[in-house]
């Protein structure tokens, strides 16, 4: 994306990022019903569940809906945050 690369018109990647998103939900949400922990009651969990849902919107501003490079740039910057944020809960917990 920051280099205009023609990949980004290519089949797979308009359709990989969805299919990873929803693949990271879809565990995530088996997560909670196997370990009987939700999001709401358990704080870590509330914490990383909010931190994959602004990981996804960012994604997806910086893939796509970025009105500009700047927004765009932003948005990939918070989502590598939220990764983080992630993963960093998941190593404490």
């Amino acid at each position: 994306m920051l280099r205009e690369s023609e990949r980004l018109h290519n089949l797979w990647a308009k359709v990989v990022p969805h299919v990873v998103d929803t693949g990271l939900l879809i565990c995530a949400i088996l997560l909670c019903v196997q370990s009987q922990q939700y999001p709401f009651t358990q704080p870590w969990l509330t914490a990383k569940v909010l931190m994959l849902v602004l990981y996804i919107v960012a994604g997806s501003v910086a893939l796509k809906r970025g009105k500009n490079k700047t927004i765009k740039t932003f948005a990939f910057i918070f989502a590598l945050l939220c990764y983080g944020s992630i993963v960093s809960i998941a190593l404490t917990h």
